[in-house]
């Protein structure tokens, strides 16, 4: 087997006969295709155009028909889905950026072998005809047009609907081993054929497998923990499938529901699918896409903004606070990565009009960034009216995301020639960070404020936001070394279970532990009120690794890599995870069933927090602070950064020795190596230049370090912490919103809640 196919072959997730488990491929263009293992045209099939069109397939084997759902095995791979039957393997192939669609079907045997092609019947049946060898397919109800191409010369037969769909049958002329069907679609007759037979002669399902395959190497993390490094590999590519051209270079938030370009979504989905993943080129595109739609009235309210969703070029809001200091951040995380100072150039006018137009129009005395109740990521409203989850008019995450955006506007303005723009900016910083404690801070009950209300009346419901307050900065931390440990022991001590973190302490009396309860309650008073987010796990993994937490970190993640690999939509992760397990422990996700910021910082963890690195580029440094968990004794990864660089880690360790070896390749000069590392609670630090080509170790021999086989690296004793624990999630008592009917919403209505 070639070095492509055994790297996707080695991620297969393997799905045993009956069992329908649900996948999904993106084109990267516009549609994305949904189907279920073991069962045929379950899922909603190839949506192209805003509707589905080609569903599923058959196969013969030369004498019969045979389902999917008699199949003994499925994999799920990078490149497509297979069924393994007695007498055959069928595989279906949507084409990376190709609108196109590849079927194949191998026999052990040479026989008449063949495919029914089913198309969705809102499309209508097909009207078939055949051009020379191969076939144009044209639908009553879908303005694109197939067009057929086969690897062998095959014959069209009559074929019944199957599950309700229209199908077109077809079977090689002669006896053959294997077939692939090339299906390409188009608005035009000519060229949906024309493609189809380009597909054809190029050999474009293996083109397709280099494609994925290159898209999973250009970044890599290999731990010796086969599962967890498949998950990473997963996410990775789950999070690339929903980067989309729909509305612009964008990343949809969720499938099937948020096919849309949310900014907030977006910009926290950037690093784990875009720049871990060394697609430079796509992030500035998203950058520059969610730009061009920034709100320049001077007379608008949320003039400076960037949308909160774009569903088309007339459909755009606005209404998020969030949504703009998010995408300050990943422009200086991309700039950071890239050392594009071009970038910074051409955006510093736009940047310049959001800082601006916040500070005078949404910021108050104190240097706060103001907002509406449910303007920030908690953001449901019942009916589009009272919030479920009020968090105005100052939220914890708020402020951090306004903070850094503040004091990354600051470096900016010095790389324009701005002073004047610098100094401002750095004065709100300043300001706002000597008011956050006085505000947030509790020295009584040593808790963080989740909001501040208009009156200044802190709002201390236990949230997981808190920790963002840490995750977010760049910069410069808002919170001192000891508020940051309570922060971490307050959030885990009552949110953090196994399966994730949960919106809401289950001791507060709007905690509703499961989403979906509608006997009860509207399904959005649980979204934010209890509901576990995947996404949130993301930041829980950074806040729990800065402050030594890493082995709580690192069983986290074996929790959520179980969830990408063994539940829901395989090689995915859904939007919601309900707060308390079911019968027998049973999870129970909610919401979409394919989240890009759910598995976008599932792989940043790996990179950015287990991995340690941060590219600073514009400091002329790379930042390498790993992060590893004592049942890793072996870590190999390639970072992408710069215009073609990648620095290469190396990690063994062996009882109480260690090694690293750091190899950087393709960036033209020297760059400062800045490493840090915690092993054994000793911390061993050293910053020294690293040249392209010319390879570093540093050694860890019972406690003493050495650099390159001759610098000594003293190592810093730490002292020790309790470790802390996930919370048991266990419902001993029905809580409040189970104990009366619209129990939270009967209390918003009334005007009770302040």
């Amino acid at each position: 087997m070639n070095p492509t196919l055994s790297k996707l072959e080695s991620m297969a997730i393997r799905i045993p006969a009956r069992e329908s488990a649900r996948f999904f491929y993106g084109d990267n263009v516009e549609g994305y295709f949904e189907g279920f293992t073991h069962s045929t045209a379950r899922g909603s099939g190839y949506w192209l155009d805003g509707q589905p069109l080609f569903r599923d397939i058959a196969v013969h084997d030369g004498t019969r028909r045979l389902p999917h759902e008699t199949a003994l095995r499925a994999d799920i791979l990078p490149h497509a889905i297979r069924h393994f039957h007695p007498t055959a393997v069928d595989e279906i192939s949507i084409l990376h950026r190709r609108r196109a669609v590849a079927v194949c079907i191998q026999s052990p045997r040479r026989a008449r072998i063949g495919a029914e092609l089913l198309f969705d019947a809102g499309a209508g049946a097909p009207r078939l005809e055949a051009r020379g060898t191969d076939f144009l397919a044209t639908f009553p109800g879908h303005a694109l047009k197939a067009g057929i191409a086969a690897s062998l010369g095959v014959r069209h037969e009559p074929a019944a609907p199957l599950n309700g769909q229209p199908s077109l049958a077809f079977r090689t002329r002669c006896a053959a081993c294997r077939l692939v069907v090339y299906l390409a679609f188009d608005s035009s007759p000519a060229r949906a054929l024309a493609k189809a037979r380009r597909l054809r002669d190029e050999n474009a399902l293996a083109a397709h497998a280099r494609d994925i395959a290159g898209l999973l190497s250009r970044s890599q993390i290999a731990t010796g923990d086969a599962e967890y490094d498949r998950a990473v590999a997963w996410a990775k590519l789950s999070s690339v499938f929903l980067v989309t051209e729909e509305f612009g270079k964008g990343i949809w938030a969720g499938l099937p529901w948020f096919k849309h370009n949310w900014g907030r979504d977006t910009f926290i989905a950037v690093p784990g699918t875009l720049l871990v993943s060394g697609l430079f080129d796509d992030a500035r595109d998203v950058i520059l896409n969610f730009l061009r739609w920034q709100d320049t009235d001077p007379a608008s309210p949320t003039c400076g903004r960037i949308p909160n969703r774009v569903c088309s070029a007339t459909d755009i809001i606005y209404n998020t606070a969030d949504g703009t200091p998010w995408l300050i951040r990943e422009l200086y995380e991309y700039l950071q990565t890239t050392g594009d100072l071009s970038l910074a150039r051409r955006t510093y006018p736009q940047i310049r009009l959001a800082l601006d137009s916040a500070l005078e129009r949404e910021t108050d005395a104190e240097g706060f960034l103001t907002h509406d109740d449910a303007d920030t990521w908690m953001d449901a409203r019942i009916e589009g009216n009272r919030p479920w989850s009020p968090r105005g008019n100052r939220a914890n995450d708020i402020q951090a995301l306004w903070h850094n955006a503040l004091l990354v506007g600051e470096r900016l303005a010095r790389y324009a020639g701005d002073p004047g723009s610098a100094r401002r900016w750095r004065a709100a910083a300043d300001r706002l960070r000597a008011n956050f404690t006085r505000r947030f801070w509790n020295p009584k009950t040593r808790r963080l404020a989740d909001r501040i209300h208009a009156d200044n009346r802190r709002d201390e419901k236990v949230r997981p936001n808190q920790l963002m307050v840490l995750s977010i900065p760049m910069i410069e931390p808002l919170l001192d070394e000891e508020q940051a440990d309570l922060v971490v022991a307050n959030a885990v001590s009552e949110l953090l279970f196994p399966h994730g973190i949960a919106s809401l302490s289950p001791r507060d009396p709007w905690f509703h532990p499961y989403h979906h309860n509608d006997a009860w309650h509207h399904f959005d008073a649980a979204y934010h009120n209890g509901t576990v987010w995947g996404w949130n796990a993301g930041f829980t993994v950074t806040a729990l690794c800065q402050r030594r937490q890493t082995g709580l970190a690192a069983r986290l993640a074996g929790h959520l890599a179980r969830q990408i690999l063994d539940l829901g939509c395989r090689g995915s992760m859904s939007e919601l995870v309900e707060a308390i397990p079911r019968r027998r422990g049973r999870l129970v996700l909610s919401g979409t069933w394919a989240q890009a910021w759910s598995t976008a910082e599932f792989c940043r963890n790996a990179h950015q927090d287990f991995a340690g690195f941060h590219p600073r580029l514009l400091d002329g440094t790379l930042r390498l602070n790993p992060h590893i968990p004592s049942g890793w004794n072996a870590l190999d990864a390639r970072f992408p950064f710069g215009k073609h660089a990648a620095l290469h880690l190396r990690f063994r360790r062996d009882g109480k020795n260690a090694r690293f070896t750091f190899r950087m390749d393709g960036h033209p000069a020297p760059l400062e190596l800045q490493f840090s590392v915690e092993l054994d609670n000793r911390r061993y630090a050293f910053a020294a230049p690293l040249a392209p080509g010319r390879p570093r170790t540093l050694s860890i021999r019972n406690g003493q370090a050495i650099l390159g086989g001759k610098t000594p690296i003293p190592g810093e004793r730490l002292p020790r912490i309790k470790p802390l624990r996930f919370v048991r999630p266990v419902l001993d008592q029905p809580p409040p919103c189970l104990q009366r009917k619209h129990a939270l919403q009967t209390l918003i209505e009334s005007g009770r809640v302040r």
